[in-house]
Formats: C-alpha cells, structure tokens, sequence
C-alpha cells in the first residue's frame, strides 16, 4: 500500500468517525431503544469498516491482527444490541469496556508505527490514554454503567478518533506540499 493510499484510509476513518460519533450525540434519542439502534448501527459499521481495511492494509500495519479483533468486537456488540432481548445488557457493556482497552492498545500501535510517516502522531498516543481511560471507567462501573453512559464515551472517542485522523491527515498532506 502506497503512503497516498495510506492517507486516504486516514481521512476515511476519520469522517466516517466524525459522523458516526456526530449522530450518536446529536441526534434525537426518544427512548432507549432509539439510542440502543442508534448504536447497533455505528457500531456494525464501524467493526465492519475496521475488519476491511485490516485486510486492505496489512501489509503496511504491522498490528493489524489486532484491528480485525477490534472490528470483531465491535460487529459482536452490534448485533448483540440489536438482539439485547437475548443477551444481557452487562456482556455488551463489560466488552465495551474490553474495547476501549484494545482500542487503546490499537491506537498506541499505531501512533508508535507511523511516527516518522503522518505528522501530530503524537495526538493519537493522547487518544490512546484517553481511551484507556474510558475502558478502565466502563470496567471498574461495569455493575453499575448505563448504556447511555457507553453511548456517550463511543460517542465521544469517535469523534476525538475522526478529529485526530483528519487531523493527521492535513497536517501531513500540508507538510508534503
């Protein structure tokens, strides 16, 4: 994979970030099953989008084991809300909170691997802590967590996550010329 298709993945996650984590914030949630669909849908979009370009560019990430199991999460999540009448509520919170972890994890990798490729790699190290943060706040509540709580720390993390990837991505096409 080129470094300009590389980029392009960048800024592709991160306004599909930005929107995803827009509409869980945004908009209008009349009950908890809106919200509950609302994030049934970011979250099947998302793993489904970070299984993908884990395949598309594994010959450029070097922790890309790591995202497909990330993805893999966050598909499981998705459907388990969508059929939460099925599963308990606390399963899908406790792997939210596994999620984070990974994420930051993922997130940490990544920052380390393309220091020398996208300038400010240093935002998503501070992304990552943050995101530790969140997974350690979702654990350490697990019993007592709401799933608005979830929504709104995913809500938040995306929208940081698609801030940092587009800006990354400026910033380097801009140094480039």
């Amino acid at each position: 994979m080129s470094e300009s298709r590389f980029l392009s993945c960048v800024l592709t996650e991160g306004l599909l970030l930005l929107v995803l984590g827009l509409s869980m914030l945004i908009l209008p949630k009349v009950t908890m099953i809106s919200f509950g669909f609302l994030m049934c849908l970011s979250f099947i979009i998302y793993g489904g989008y970070t299984v993908i370009n884990a395949f598309i560019s594994k010959n450029f990430s070097k922790h890309y084991l790591l995202d497909i199991f990330e993805g893999l999460i966050l598909l499981a999540m998705g459907i388990m809300l969508f059929v939460v009448h099925v599963f308990d509520i606390m399963i899908i919170i406790g792997l939210c909170g596994v999620y984070f972890v990974l994420k930051s994890l993922s997130s940490s990798a990544f920052s380390v691997q393309t220091r020398k490729t996208l300038n400010f790699w240093w935002m998503c190290l501070f992304l990552a802590i943050l995101e530790l943060f969140f997974g350690m706040l979702v654990i350490i509540m697990l019993p007592s967590a709401a799933l608005w709580l979830i929504g709104v720390l995913t809500g938040l993390d995306f929208i940081l996550s698609g801030v940092v990837c587009m800006n990354m991505y400026i910033s380097t096409k801009y140094m480039q010329g």
